[in-house]
């Protein structure tokens, strides 16, 4: 049994202990920094149509533009391939997944299961703040299609869906959003008709109007149809190929 003077000489002689520390150890991040670097500008160049499927993603091409090892290249490269935005072949590498006809149906089919039921859950819930971002947000489109600029519409375009998602406040909901508007990239880079659009920005704009004030059913029915309008500007049969130069599309984002 301690008595005062024994704590007394312990701590005189540096036997005090340490203060606990207060909570709990914060775990380490899933994946680190660097591997989330090269996952989000591989996604975005996806997505904004300059990594066409059936690119070949060389690791050490990669790991030169990032100033990383290949490891962390290949950290990114496997998640990529759980979201189904690459596909990892032994003895090949990995490649910017190209979606067959049949899967490209299935990720319309199941944008049609959830993103109907999820715009018309808004209805209701959006407040002014939320319709004006909408707009501004519809309006940034607008523009980008009267200025040509391609590469800034199709990625608009994706964000408008997946903001309506945050706006849910779902983060599981928000996620399977992202990653089937990712994935909706690549089929629409493989199967598109020229001189379509990406995502029709007028009905954008009308599903907007429509989350104002008119009833639920409406807007699952208005968001349907514009996910169907937009497959139907697919041309499902064999696509082309063109050669894309790997160092040039991800250095200039690496810069």
């Amino acid at each position: 049994m301690l008595n005062a003077s024994t704590t007394s000489r312990r701590r005189n002689s540096g036997g005090s202990r340490r203060p606990r520390r207060s909570g709990a150890r914060p775990s380490p991040p899933s994946r680190p920094e660097a591997a989330q670097r090269i996952y989000d500008d591989i996604v975005r160049a996806v997505e904004e149509h300059r990594l066409p499927p059936g690119t070949k993603l060389g690791e050490q091409t990669i790991a030169a533009v990032f100033g990383v090892s290949r490891a962390r290249v290949r950290q990114a490269l496997h998640h990529l391939s759980l979201t189904h935005i690459v596909t990892l072949h032994p003895n090949r590498g990995a490649f910017v997944a190209e979606p067959s006809i049949r899967e490209a149906r299935s990720v319309f089919a199941a944008r049609r299961l959830v993103e109907p039921p999820l715009a018309a859950s808004l209805v209701g819930r959006l407040g002014s703040a939320e319709l004006q971002r909408l707009r501004r947000h519809v309006a940034a489109e607008d523009a980008a299609r009267a200025a040509q600029d391609r590469r800034e519409s199709i990625k608009l375009s994706g964000e408008f869906h997946v903001i309506l998602a945050e706006l849910s406040s779902n983060a599981v909901v928000t996620d399977i959003i992202r990653g089937l508007v990712a994935r909706s990239s690549l089929i629409v880079a493989l199967y598109q008709r020229a001189g379509t659009a990406d995502c029709a920005p007028e009905e954008h704009g009308e599903l907007v109007e429509a989350l104002g004030g008119r009833p639920a059913r409406v807007v699952a029915r208005i968001m349907d149809h514009h996910l169907r309008h937009v497959e139907a500007s697919l041309r499902l049969s064999a696509p082309e190929h063109a050669a894309v130069d790997l160092r040039a599309v991800l250095g200039a984002d690496a810069r």
